[in-house]
């Protein structure tokens, strides 16, 4: 078969997502021997991209969007256009990346998530909380601070932010892939984001002081099965194929919440967290990669198979 990475510059995505040089070599030179490769750049919703692409069986996507538009928008304009290709559907992304669903779908799980705070007048003045963009990724335009600051400061009408209580704990990710046979999902053991220096205010990345990770956490059993078993729920309701990844923060009462869901991670072999915590726990890259081709595979036609059934139910 032939597979063709699609990629956009990070300095062309509208948030500056880690795909180089080094991803693409990284991702190619360990895709199964058997499956011709190629690369081709995102230049914006062409019909010449659309041509390029329409030469290869799938599309390994890795384009986070091009100036302006996002993920979303690549990912819907393929769909659109018949192109068959490994991120999660159109629908399915626009759920995951818009967090004021959040509080909606884990209430449906029974699955903890901090309240969203509808206006800042409704802040206690010493009270911490968080604000991030309600379509944001990548730990951008994040602000921790006081309730008190941020009714003097912030204004989350034009840069459509939302707020949350800032859950002071412990912070993981929990990655999801397709399981060997690519026709379920199964989650990795939890990721840890520990602050270098001993902070309750901090996030992962260098925003808030620098982060160093924990590969294998000190949990109980019963937390790191809640961990596990919350992402492939979310990834599952959410609707999300292929890979995902969950951000979660465990109050220090123990209280498991909710954060974000990534439902595209980056597959940089240094900077990101999904390629470490495969290496770590023996998901070779070959393996993922043609987990992820039969996933989509087998997603296409089961979503061909329920197209057939609903047009031929009113007939019946």
């Amino acid at each position: 078969m032939k597979l063709v990475y699609l990629y956009t510059d990070s300095d062309l995505t509208p948030w500056k997502e880690n795909v180089n040089e080094n991803t693409l070599n990284f991702l190619v030179a360990h895709t199964p021997v058997d499956i011709e490769t190629a690369i081709v750049h995102f230049d914006g919703f062409e019909n010449k991209v659309l041509e390029n692409l329409r030469k290869f069986d799938l599309v390994f996507n890795l384009s986070y969007g091009f100036q302006n538009y996002g993920q979303v928008e690549v990912a819907g304009w393929l769909e659109k256009n018949g192109i068959l290709h490994t991120a999660s559907s159109h629908k399915a992304l626009v759920k995951a990346q818009d967090k004021a669903l959040l509080p909606q779908i884990c209430k449906h799980l029974h699955i903890n998530t901090p309240e969203i705070m509808t206006s800042v007048e409704n802040l206690e003045d010493t009270f911490w909380y968080l604000s991030k963009p309600r379509k944001g990724s990548c730990h951008r335009d994040i602000t921790i601070n006081t309730g008190n600051w941020m009714k003097q400061y912030l204004d989350t009408v034009e840069k459509d932010l939302i707020i949350q209580p800032y859950i002071e704990g412990r912070e993981f990710s929990v990655a999801v892939i397709p399981d060997e046979r690519g026709m379920n999902y199964m989650a990795l053991p939890p990721i840890e984001i520990k602050p270098e220096e001993a902070s309750t205010i901090y996030i992962a990345g260098h925003s808030f002081g620098k982060t160093m990770r924990d590969l294998n956490p000190v949990l109980t059993d019963h937390q790191q099965k809640m961990l596990m078993s919350q992402a492939v729920m979310l990834h599952n309701e959410i609707g999300l194929k292929g890979m995902s990844r969950t951000d979660f923060r465990m109050a220090h009462d123990g209280t498991i919440y909710v954060l974000d869901v990534n439902a595209m991670p980056n597959m940089d072999p240094e900077k990101s967290l999904m390629p470490a915590l495969c290496f770590y726990h023996g998901i070779q890259m070959e393996d993922l990669i043609q987990r992820m081709i039969d996933n989509t595979f087998y997603e296409h036609q089961l979503n061909q198979s329920g197209s057939i059934m609903q047009f031929i139910k009113p007939l019946v």
